[in-house]
């Protein structure tokens, strides 16, 4: 008689073999264990300040939406930079897909997870900065801030990495026009430790460090500083085509030397071309400083009137036309700002990732080229409530003129800080002597202090020249901005240089 594999049934009862029976209070205690281990991770997850952050504004869980808590369980569970790098996939969905404000959460979510991915700050702070606009292209001002406070956070996390250091000057460089905060960014870059196997190795930032960084001195018209930066940019830049075997070899650096040596040349031509009397090229044929043009067949050089002038219609609401003169020639482009009368830069206090802004702010920043003497554009600010609420009472309309920022053919007229521009009302024309802008003096008559520099020493750390521009300032109140009351020149308030932000500060 053979022994039964099977135990004895009731009812309907399935029937199964003995080893399963004898396991089941096994798998029953595995399952009672995995439920509280789980009811306990998911515990953990729902009262975790990183998940509590993550869901609390409805702007981000939307973004986040997908991402589930088993999701989520990854980084707590050790794979941090896995679950970084699936985000970031995901980013790229949003980029391609153009949902944009969808982006931000996750870039704060990926550099809390991986705070050393470089490449997610340096994006997400371009992102930021260019990349929001309004219907007419214009960049969405208020995120400057937050966009410059993850480049230092990603500085801060990745000190050995330049490309950080890098976005961070050129974003001042090009966006901010804050040049003294843009040439500490770019030497940081540049004082980088040099890292063995790098793409940059035996130098510790790109090449091109030096050649922004030069310029930035051209833009702060420090120029001794500048043409020692070129030299030791052409300087590194031969030692690495040497190293590389020359023009054949590395096309890009061969170029990127070529543009140094013209670049390089250009500075000494402008600085005899407008400042001395002698060694003039086509840029000025005279034999006077090209920054003080002669006028009525005198000898003498004067400055040059430009005559900046402004009428500003509301055509409709929140819709203003600008029209004027600038007597300059064809190329020169006049400034606009539109902000709120009380406008501090700041983020949204209750932001859990920082990156919110403050939707009761307005600010537009835009440039109008001028033709033929004069400008004319319209700004549109209609079409975009989300951008330019005009929530607040009084706004601040300025139109200017910076020669620093100007093109160099029309410096050649002005110089580098305007020395020999002026207008015919006085009120127009302000000096702006605060001490992170004053230069290189270079020519006596046109304010600044200490001895003028003789273009031969480039050890030149005197610089008491300030800087000139060209403004008009309007105090206009809400009703202006609607149409519902003319701006005239009754609007017209006294100029004043408005100093940066302490989060703009170098």
């Amino acid at each position: 008689m053979t022994t039964s594999n099977f135990s004895p049934t009731k009812g309907k009862s399935k029937i199964y073999p003995n080893r399963v029976n004898k396991n089941t209070g096994i798998l029953g205690g595995l399952i009672a264990v995995l439920f509280l281990l789980s009811s306990f991770m998911q515990n953990v997850i729902v009262h975790d300040p990183f998940h509590k952050e993550l869901l609390q504004s409805n702007r981000e869980a939307q973004a986040l939406g997908g991402l589930n808590n088993e999701f989520l369980l990854l980084p707590l569970l050790g794979f941090r930079e896995a679950a970084a790098g699936l985000l970031w996939v995901r980013c790229d969905q949003f980029f391609d897909s153009g949902e944009y404000d969808a982006i931000l959460p996750l870039v704060r979510v990926i550099t809390w997870l991986d705070p050393h991915d470089s490449n997610v700050y340096i994006t997400g702070a371009w992102h930021m900065a260019y990349n929001f606009t309004d219907s007419q292209e214009r960049s969405d001002r208020r995120y400057i801030i937050p966009s410059q406070n993850l480049l230092k956070e990603g500085v801060r996390n990745n000190e050995f990495i330049p490309d950080v250091k890098f976005e961070m000057g050129w974003e001042n460089f090009d966006k901010i026009r804050n040049y003294p905060a843009a040439a500490a960014a770019f030497q940081d870059s540049i004082n980088t430790k040099p890292v063995k196997g790098s793409e940059y190795y035996p130098w510790g930032a790109p090449l091109k460090t030096w050649h922004i960084l030069a310029h930035t001195y051209e833009r702060e018209a420090n120029i001794p500083e500048a043409i020692a930066e070129w030299q030791t940019a052409l300087s590194i830049g031969e030692k690495k085509l040497a190293m590389r075997g020359g023009q054949k070899k590395d096309f890009p650096d061969f170029e990127l030397v070529s543009a140094e040596k013209h670049n390089l040349q250009e500075n000494w031509a402008r600085y005899y071309d407008r400042y001395t009397a002698v060694n003039h090229d086509h840029n000025n044929t005279s034999k006077l400083p090209g920054v003080s043009w002669p006028f009525g067949g005198s000898n003498k050089p004067g400055p040059w009137d430009v005559h900046l002038t402004c009428h500003i219609q509301v055509v409709r609401p929140k819709v203003l036309h600008f029209t004027g003169t600038f007597n300059s020639a064809d190329g020169a482009r006049v400034d606009v700002l539109i902000e709120d009368w009380d406008y501090t830069p700041h983020i949204d206090a209750s932001s859990t990732t920082g990156f919110a802004v403050d939707p009761s702010q307005t600010i537009l920043m835009d440039s109008i080229a001028v033709r033929k003497d004069t400008y004319d554009r319209e700004m549109d600010m209609s079409k975009d409530p989300k951008m330019y609420s005009f929530a607040h009472k009084y706004y601040r309309i300025v139109v200017s003129f910076d020669p620093r920022t100007t093109a160099p053919f029309i410096q050649d007229r002005f110089g580098w800080s305007g020395e020999g521009m002026t207008d015919d009302q006085p009120g127009h024309l302000v000096t702006d002597d605060s001490p992170g802008v004053l230069s290189t003096k270079f020519i006596d008559g046109f304010g600044g202090t200490g001895p003028n520099w003789d273009g031969k020493n480039l050890q030149w750390n005197q610089f008491g020249q300030p800087r000139r521009m060209l403004m008009l300032t309007y105090k206009v109140s809400l009703n202006q901005i609607l149409g519902q009351e003319p701006i005239t020149s009754k609007n017209l308030v006294a100029n004043q240089i408005m100093p940066l932000g302490p989060d703009m500060q170098p």
